[in-house]
């Protein structure tokens, strides 16, 4: 008998591999998969992959959290 027919709705099958979050990811839940990780939100993926959200033309440098303006607008 296959081990997913055996797991009930509230067994812990992972834990989310953004390592800032590391929630319990449960059995039937959504979740995104990253390769052959699972992360339990949005926000999660978006800190996984190291997405950052910017105004177009303008950056914020992460560690001093000055803006940066492009040169060529």
């Amino acid at each position: 008998m296959s081990k997913v027919t055996n797991l009930i709705a509230d067994e812990v099958i992972d834990y989310c591999a953004n390592e800032i979050c590391g929630k319990e990811i449960y059995f039937g839940q959504p979740v995104t998969k990253i390769g052959h990780e699972l992360v339990c939100s949005g926000k999660c993926l978006i800190e996984k992959i190291g997405a950052v959200t910017i105004i177009a033309g303008r950056e914020v440098k992460r560690e001093s959290e000055q803006e940066v303006t492009d040169p060529q607008l």
